[in-house]
């Protein structure tokens, strides 16, 4: 029965965790019960790019895994050792990826976590009860067919909220850049232009950005984009010593392929500590070779410096900051200027 109210309180937890993901991407105003720090922060984990696995939010994976080992303990069967197992070192991955990738913690993660450790503890203990066989047809349909079905309409049928166009296609909006050089996309004739000022580095930033995709794809005609660029590091007016992200991004346009970069820097770099430019030349096809002698170019330090000044001379909070018409706004008063 222990095993059995763990399993459940497993699959409670990931099903919560599931809705806090969800609410990290579509809903900018709200704040997660979980949210208490820099370090101890549910929200950084749901917004980074190790949330999602082969398709399918890493706290859904939890729930059929949990619900797995719930039918398991139910048909008293020998695969509860081995899945509890797997629990508790797929845990310990998670755990080591959030620390060293991620460098926060979630605390509904680390119940999930404590969950798993003391599943396969009591189902060590309780080995010798079990009667049903690893062989048992019955018990593997009733155990496996579940998760896998689950698996199956959430890969097909759950909206990929956490996602918006990528790098690896075409742009699919009209693009171009405003007579000051400053990239945009969307609508050609605009009845709202949004100044969105990011910070590549920044996890908030990206599903801000990804919120802001969506929009356009709802409001195509109507709405257009100018990325504008506020790092929370000091940009140096000297190559090499900082905004290389900002950077990476310019030298991309310069072969044509600022938006795919733009998206490929928030996958990479939001809460990365090191982002490696051969990387991106790699994946957007670039010129290696360009892209290296562009991130020397004393210019274009010259121009992310110039850029970050703008956000601390107008006395930007932080980032995202959205601006329309020289005013900023919030992305409910955005929202409102689109209706």
């Amino acid at each position: 029965m222990a095993i059995r109210a763990l399993a459940a309180l497993g699959i409670a937890l990931s099903l919560v965790l599931e809705f806090l993901h969800a609410r990290a991407y579509l809903a900018p105003d709200a704040t997660a019960f979980c949210a208490v720090g820099e370090r101890l922060d549910c929200t950084s984990v749901a917004l980074s790019r190790y949330s999602v696995l082969l398709g399918v939010p890493v706290p859904l994976w939890g729930a059929l895994g949990f619900l797995a080992i719930l039918v398991a303990a139910i048909h008293r069967s020998r695969w509860l050792l081995p899945l509890s197992a797997l629990a508790a070192v797929a845990s310990i991955a998670l755990l080591v990826v959030e620390l060293v990738a991620i460098g926060a913690l979630c605390l509904l993660c680390e119940g999930v976590h404590l969950v798993s450790f003391a599943l396969v503890v009591l189902a060590w203990r309780e080995r010798a009860r079990f009667t049903s066989s690893f062989g048992d047809r019955r018990a593997l349909l009733a155990i496996f067919a579940p998760p896998v079905a689950l698996y199956a309409a959430a890969a097909l049928f759950v909206p990929h909220y956490w996602a918006v166009f990528g790098w690896r296609g075409g742009v699919p909006f009209a693009h171009g850049r405003t007579p000051e050089g400053h990239p945009w996309l969307g609508a050609q004739n605009p009845t709202v232009t949004l100044h969105e000022f990011t910070d590549y580095r920044c996890v908030h930033c990206k599903a801000a950005a990804a919120r802001t995709l969506r929009r356009l794809s709802d409001h195509p005609s109507a709405l257009r984009v100018v990325r504008r660029q506020f790092p929370r590091m000091r940009c140096p007016k000297r190559p090499n010593f900082g905004c290389v992200l900002i950077r990476m991004a310019y030298c991309a346009d310069e072969q044509g392929k600022f938006w795919q970069a733009d998206r490929w820097l928030f996958e990479h770099g939001a809460g990365a500590v090191h982002v490696d430019p051969a990387a991106l030349a790699r994946d957007l096809s670039l010129d290696a070779g360009m892209l290296e002698q562009c991130l020397e170019r004393t210019d274009l330090a010259l121009r992310a410096a110039t850029e970050a000044q703008i956000g601390l001379d107008r006395g930007f909070s932080g980032t995202p900051t959205f601006v329309v018409e020289d005013r900023v706004i919030s992305e409910s008063e955005l929202d409102g200027l689109l209706r």
